[in-house]
């Protein structure tokens, strides 16, 4: 039988219990706190594709006051700015060494902060990502949390194949592209208003509200998907639970919880892609578009600053729910 253990003191290799199909469990099983002030993951650091790395001066360990240690990652004008022609990002993110995902069920979780001094850009902010990585790879991760529009708008999902050294396209889009949409209203709660799947265009929920021209012209299904939950406030940690089988058949899934509740549940092919495959690795941490106007002007975006705790990544939704709570 499976014996379950919790190491109240940071790292620790998480047993991959008896009832999962070992052909399918995570390459990775591990817990981390930031209890014991080490880093384990690997970092943003110099590379011919980035330029003015500040190593690892975006991340520290912090305490609460309450002695609990989190890890700080910020992310500066500028710093580890990458990549391509006229397009820079700005970045300070952590990932898992990198493994062969195919056709294996990994679920992870983690607590994330936004600080009470948070400022939101009117741009793009991924907080965490998910990415199947291929040969010249230039498409969106499986799984990425973005934030756009100040703050008021999140978008997770992304890319389940496609042709993976080209760019984005509206046909491999419409064929490829799985995302819920939500938007922040003036009670700062979560709606649902767009979601989109394989073989679709974006579905507007809001058109559920327009009685007898109805598109679906079926009211109960638009109800039940009119998904609605509550924002967490500056300076207090949410948590995200995420549930991924890469699969070139029906059977894959994607599922997201936020604070225990669903908010994402897509099932079908989850790795449909023509291309070099390299490895998966889960990343954590700012990655921004940089200011379009920031460098003519040497200003750019404010600095952003995340907490980050409880990282874990493991084989079962059950294992993650006991270390997870």
């Amino acid at each position: 039988m499976f014996s379950f253990t919790i190491n109240v003191y940071a790292w620790e290799k998480v047993p991959v219990p008896d009832y999962v199909d070992k052909k399918t469990k995570s390459p990775w099983n591990f817990y981390e706190n930031f209890e014991d002030g080490k880093f384990r993951f690997k970092y943003v650091t110099n590379s011919k594709d980035i330029s003015n790395s500040p190593g690892k001066k975006p991340y520290k360990i912090k305490k609460d006051l309450d002695g609990n240690s989190y890890l700080e990652i910020t992310v500066k004008h500028k710093w580890n700015k990458c990549c391509r022609g006229n397009f820079y990002s700005e970045r300070a993110e952590i990932e898992t060494s990198k493994k062969n995902a195919k056709n294996k069920i990994i679920w992870y979780g983690f607590r994330v902060r936004f600080p009470k001094d948070f400022q939101h850009i009117n741009d793009r902010l991924l907080f965490a990502q998910f990415v199947n990585v291929f040969n010249n790879f230039k498409k969106s991760p499986l799984m990425g949390m973005r934030l756009y529009q100040l703050g008021n708008k999140l978008v997770i999902g992304g890319d389940t194949g496609g042709i993976a050294s080209k760019s984005w396209n509206r046909k491999e889009d419409k064929i490829h592209k799985v995302e819920n949409i939500y938007f922040k209203n003036s009670s700062n709660q979560w709606i649902l208003t767009k979601y989109k799947t394989r073989q679709s265009d974006e579905i507007h929920l809001w058109k559920c509200n327009i009685g007898k021209n109805n598109t679906y012209k079926l009211p109960e299904y638009c109800n039940k998907l009119m998904k609605q939950f509550q924002s967490t406030p500056p300076g207090e940690w949410t948590t995200y639970k995420i549930g991924i089988k890469n699969s070139k058949k029906e059977d894959g899934f994607v599922k997201v919880y936020k604070d225990d509740e669903l908010i994402m549940d897509y099932k079908g092919i989850t790795f449909n892609w023509k291309g070099s495959f390299k490895h998966t690795y889960i990343k954590f941490g700012p990655y921004r578009d940089s200011d379009p106007l920031g460098y003519a002007i040497d200003k750019g975006y404010p600095s952003q600053t995340i907490h980050y705790d409880d990282i874990i990544i493991v084989s079962d939704k059950k294992t993650l729910d006991k270390y997870l709570n």
